[in-house]
């Protein structure tokens, strides 16, 4: 019992930690309770032994986004790079934050992997990556995905940027939103400069085709189109 006492007091250590993050938003899903079998086996792949999956995100700002454009220039002003430089700063956050995390556990005793603002590992021919993101927030409780395939929540809409760490350390999970929070207003189908998108079948969340989506991207250099015209919790729409 003296054992079992002491995980505790250790587990509230690494949740206390939590709430010292400098983000905008942090979810907890147990790694035992997550529906995606895929999802489990990637996590056992990267850290076994791993109970939570801890999901932290911060706020794309709309200041940045308006300047935005999904069309290459040629000659003048690429707005698109301070939009990345906004990018690089948030990443460098999340990155701290999932590591504090992972600090945290190191030191009560348990292993952890941060897995950076910087995105996932992705496999370049399906595209897939090792553990999905938007997937993992969405396990968290932190949003649901919506018609532009990116995340949505009720603060941010789809504009926030998400990094994970992996514990063995228990955690409180957080509940899973009931309700999807994207309108299906079907404005970022229409708004896409690439047509990657289109409304999804009955019983799917999306439909995208991310090849098509990839190689516009790296034609434009940039686009932030389907963000940046999503209503949900935009300053655009809300002034």
């Amino acid at each position: 019992m003296a054992v079992k006492k002491n995980v505790l007091k250790i587990d509230k250590e690494v949740q206390d930690s939590l709430a010292r993050l400098e983000v905008d938003m942090v979810g907890v899903a147990r790694v035992a309770d997550l529906p995606d079998a895929r999802m489990k086996k990637a996590i056992e792949s990267l850290l076994p032994g791993a109970k939570s999956m801890v999901v932290v995100g911060m706020e794309i700002w709309p200041e940045f986004l308006d300047l935005t454009s999904p069309e290459m220039t040629a000659g003048g002003f690429n707005m698109n790079d301070i939009y990345q430089q906004h990018n690089g700063y948030i990443q460098g956050k999340l990155s701290k934050a999932v590591y504090d995390i992972a600090k945290a556990s190191r030191k009560a005793g348990f292993k952890a992997l941060p897995l950076t603002g910087q995105g996932p590992a992705v496999d370049r021919r399906s595209l897939h990556a090792i553990i999905s993101y938007k997937h993992a927030a969405e396990a968290a409780g932190l949003g649901r995905i919506g018609m532009s395939s990116l995340l949505i929540t009720e603060k941010c809409g789809p504009r926030q940027r998400l990094a994970i760490c992996l514990t063995e350390a228990v955690l409180e999970p957080t509940p899973m939103l009931k309700d999807h929070v994207c309108r299906y207003c079907n404005v970022c189908v229409v708004k896409c400069p690439a047509k990657a998108l289109e409304r999804p079948k009955a019983g799917d969340a999306y439909a995208i085709n991310k090849f098509a989506c990839r190689e516009y991207v790296e034609a434009a250099g940039g686009c932030s189109e389907c963000m940046r015209v999503c209503p949900v919790a935009s300053p655009r729409y809300n002034r």
